[in-house]
């Protein structure tokens, strides 16, 4: 076997792509083409047609004064037409449409190797999330500020959340209590992004929400107008026929028949071209895997390259550029651009954990899944009648908790007090109809006759940063993902902290009501693990925990020297005309799934690009 290096590859890759000829999708078709070659140039080049992605596409193109190319690695989602329904959530972790990645052995999990789910095509991560739709704690953007970005407070970013978005009312002859189906019209437009309530409603989600209440949880009547903290029935992303509306459905569909826009999907780059004069660089273009015709392309960008691939392959397309800490550059012989020891650090995400009860069927939709026959019939319903259980996702109605600082100091977590953590929520506690996640624990093996409801808990304010780093200096490797989870210890705090609330909204009688045999009808982890014994907690925790899918800040929005990799304007650090406009950009996460905030910073990155080009 024959090894060659980065920059003799690129060479030849650049050769052939003065020679070749390949075929683009344009936005009226996105089926490829041998009679549609691609242009030489655009104006902007997106690198990524995911959540972010598909929002800049639509917006830098609206003006029709700019040509803009999107480059997808991953397929149509309609490859999986699953994604499509909330009952089908669940069955689309692995598929065509996942990248399906799997974390470093965690250090202070034991050693466990998480799988990693991101979504992969057109849509991406919008099109195999758990639909759940929420904007978070005001605080939370008016800290970013505070952190050296001006432009990004609440004020500044509210008008993009409810420009993106319109509201679906409930039907209200779905036959289920919406009691809890409530929203502030206001917060709302006319924007492509559809919002709205899933339709079947069991009652224990209704106990979930009352038990919340009893835990000093109050019930609100919308969580995205800058409130964060409360319960009631979760928003998400679904139109009036209780579809998934993910950016390809919203915003890529919206922007369908435009000739300035192209759409290449089944396309992964490479690399991103660079050049130097007088000692500044400036991004130029990239280079491209035609993956249906097999050939490798260039094309250059007029004004920007517009990373937008997520907190995973964003940071990693920079570094085997030549972009990033100059040791990950030298292992791997890439040859230096841009120094920059941030790229590629401070990963922070959201972890879950849950605990599962037994409950009686029809309060669970555990036996919708456990049974091809009901799963089948469950189908059927929902394309026949648009009723059913398969109308909804097993879980996205949410509590969400702000501890008192006098709790936090008294469980050991002050240092979230010390970093100005307290104006906000703390700990996200989620419902699921099923056993999640799937699969045994080593406390209790599900079985298929039994019917079980999970509550989960995140931690909102995680202070564990991880890292992503190469393992090879070729985009067709993944990278390593290291989360690094519960490495500060005061994220062991609040996670023996929220297993105790757990069990306290568990056997509220509002909820307890509905479960099966004793101990409020916990079998995972069941009377094995006292309340009194922190360390038997933790190791339950451990033993179950997975992520909740929201990887952010590996190339953050700070300033040089505190970290940062873009600076306020989304501008990559020491280059001319390259941006990066997805999740890595996050200072720090906020109160909540981040589906909603990355719909935002798309709409902001645009807005921003306009102005700059005097586009608007």
């Amino acid at each position: 076997m024959h090894y060659y290096s980065t920059s003799a590859l690129v060479f030849v890759w650049e050769a052939l792509s003065s020679l070749l000829t390949t075929n683009v999708a344009y936005a009226t078709s996105i089926k490829q083409s041998k009679l549609q070659p691609i242009q030489d140039e655009y104006d902007f080049v997106i690198c990524g047609g995911g959540t972010a992605g598909l929002v800049l596409a639509n917006r830098l193109s609206e003006s029709g004064r700019q040509k803009v190319l999107v480059l997808e690695a991953g397929p149509v989602p309609s490859v999986v037409a699953a994604y499509e329904t909330p009952g089908g959530n669940q069955f689309l972790g692995g598929t065509a449409i996942d990248w399906s990645f799997y974390t470093l052995p965690q250090e202070h999990l034991g050693g466990r190797i998480l799988p990693y789910h991101r979504g992969r095509g057109l849509g991406g991560s919008s099109v195999i999330n758990g639909l759940y739709y929420g904007r978070g704690s005001a605080s939370v953007y008016d800290r970013w500020v505070g952190l050296g970005n001006p432009g990004w407070g609440w004020d500044d970013v509210y008008p993009l959340f409810v420009k993106s978005s319109h509201f679906n009312r409930p039907n209200p002859n779905s036959g289920f209590d919406q009691s809890f189906q409530t929203w502030e019209p206001s917060a709302y437009a006319n924007g492509p992004l559809e919002i709205g309530f899933q339709g079947f409603v069991p009652q224990s989600n209704i106990g979930f929400i009352h038990a919340c209440e009893a835990a000093n949880i109050p019930i609100v009547n919308d969580l995205n107008t800058g409130n964060g903290t409360g319960v009631k029935q979760g928003t998400g992303c679904l139109d009036g026929r209780y579809r998934r509306s993910s950016s390809y459905d919203s915003f890529y569909k919206q922007s369908t028949g435009r000739p300035n826009l192209a759409v290449l999907h089944d396309a992964p780059i490479t690399k991103i071209l660079t050049s130097t004069s007088n000692g500044s660089v400036t991004a130029d273009g990239v280079i491209f895997i035609d993956e249906p015709t097999g050939r490798i392309r260039s094309v250059k960008a007029r004004k920007e390259v517009i990373l937008s691939m997520g907190a995973f392959h964003s940071p990693q397309l920079l570094m085997v550029s030549g972009f990033g800490p100059s040791a990950q550059l030298a292992k791997f012989g890439i040859s230096p651009v841009v120094i920059n020891e941030n790229i590629g650090q401070h990963l922070n995400d959201h972890s879950v954990f849950s605990i599962m009860a037994t409950v009686s069927p029809d309060v669970s939709t555990t036996q919708m899944s456990a049974s091809v026959i009901n799963l089948q019939a469950a189908q059927a319903e929902f394309y026949d009648n648009l009723t059913g259980p398969y109308t909804a996702p097993s879980g996205i109605t949410n509590g969400f908790q702000m501890l008192p600082s006098a709790e936090l100091e008294s469980i050991g977590a002050h240092e979230i007090i010390a970093q100005g953590l307290t104006n906000q929520s703390h700990i996200e506690y989620l419902y699921e109809s099923i056993w999640y996640p799937g699969g045994p624990t080593p406390y209790y093996i599900p079985k298929d006759n039994e019917s079980y409801v999970s509550l989960t808990a995140s931690s909102l304010v995680a202070l564990s940063r991880g890292n992503i780093t190469l393992k090879s200096g070729s985009m067709s490797d993944t990278p390593n993902i290291n989360p690094n989870y519960y490495a500060d210890p005061t994220d062991r705090a609040i996670a023996i902290h929220s297993f105790k609330y757990l069990r306290k909204i568990l056997a509220h009688p509002a909820l307890s009501r509905f479960t099966v045999g004793p101990l409020n009808g916990e079998v995972s982890p069941g009377p094995i693990v006292g309340n009194d014994n922190s360390d038997a907690i933790f190791e339950y925790v451990k033993a179950n925990t997975i992520p909740n899918w929201h990887a952010s800040g590996t190339n953050q929005m700070l300033p040089l020297e505190h970290g940062g990799v873009v600076d306020p304007r989304l501008r990559v650090y020491g280059v001319q005309g390259l941006r990066v406009v997805d999740c890595s950009i996050i200072p720090q996460l906020p109160d909540v799934n981040i589906q909603a905030p990355v719909f935002m910073i798309g709409e902001k990155g645009a807005q921003m690009i306009r102005e700059d080009w005097g586009d608007l």
